[in-house]
């Protein structure tokens, strides 16, 4: 069973400049990085997202914030710290708009549903490994992981359905036993996932961080959420305990922590479509089995 959720609009034709809510940001921005061929490819929640042409004739992306979502100073700051070693590479920030290599190879969500999960699995691994190398200068501005979740453990229960209501007590027990525990804090994308994740010539990378600060563990948790909706997947307990698995012995986090933040993960990630009047069924089909495992492991 597939469950389904609100997909992002797409635009094969293009809109013109001037057209949309924000041409005054896509006006600024074509001018600032003397872009052309500017054609809309997408738009999410989060974001407006461009296929433009550079002054060299290579294509890059354009993404434009919305307000209110991801900082984009943060964001590029992020990825201009990651130098395109495991993350799209960054060309420029200004106002809302962030500039970025284009990428249009497969999503790591396609193996995955394809029989390769495994293989996805040791992907994201390795990314997530590419993303942490110590570096210097780290930035500035990044979000802290408690920050950030803020509005999580504020969250009213009774926004949740009474039958799951003791699976966000459970996550909030969670989250504060495991914040509470000393960790190493590091940069963090944020949001790791198969659906973030784009082939490009030299392999697997990462694009559109959220840009926190914080346990390194947290950045593999959204992968256990996605592929998103398909629930013979995700929901698996074989398949939660084989990442976990594979995560732990391949980065070295304890077991235990990598569930806890699963587990977080989606019960925030519950939170913040209820807030926005969105459909939490596919988080009440993988988060019981998140828990669970957490609680044998």
């Amino acid at each position: 069973m597939i469950l389904s959720r609100r997909a992002p609009k797409r635009f094969p034709q293009g809109v013109p400049i001037g057209t949309a809510p924000h041409d005054t940001v896509l006006n600024k921005a074509a001018i600032r990085w003397s872009l052309s061929k500017i054609t809309q490819v997408a738009e999410t929640s989060v974001a407006w997202t461009y296929k433009v042409q550079r002054d060299d004739n290579s294509h890059a992306a354009l993404r434009i914030y919305k307000p209110g979502t991801v900082d984009p100073e943060r964001a590029g700051n992020l990825l201009e710290w990651y130098r395109g070693d495991g993350a799209i590479r960054h060309f420029g920030t200004a106002e809302n708009a962030v500039l970025t290599e284009w990428a249009e190879g497969r999503m790591l969500s396609e193996p995955a549903l394809d029989g390769k999960d495994a293989q996805a699995t040791s992907a994201i691994a390795n990314l997530v490994g590419m993303l942490h190398v110590s570096r210097p200068d780290e930035p500035d501005n990044l979000v802290p992981l408690r920050e950030y979740l803020s509005d999580f453990f504020a969250a009213d229960v009774r926004i949740w359905p009474d039958t799951a209501r003791d699976l966000y007590a459970r996550s909030v027990g969670i989250a504060y036993a495991t914040l509470d525990k000393p960790a190493a804090e590091i940069p963090l994308h944020g949001a790791v996932h198969h659906d973030r994740i784009v082939l490009a010539e030299r392999g697997w990378i990462a694009r559109s961080p959220v840009g926190l600060w914080g346990d390194p563990a947290y950045d593999l948790a959204a992968s256990f959420l996605h592929p998103w909706g398909k629930v013979e997947l995700a929901a698996d307990p074989v398949r939660i305990n084989a990442m976990a698995d594979a995560f732990a012995t391949k980065l070295g986090h304890k077991r235990k922590r990598i569930l806890a933040f699963a587990a977080i993960y989606a019960a925030n990630s519950a939170c913040q479509a209820l807030a926005a009047g969105e459909s939490i069924n596919w988080h009440l089909a993988v988060l019981p089995n998140l828990l669970a495992v957490y609680d044998l492991a």
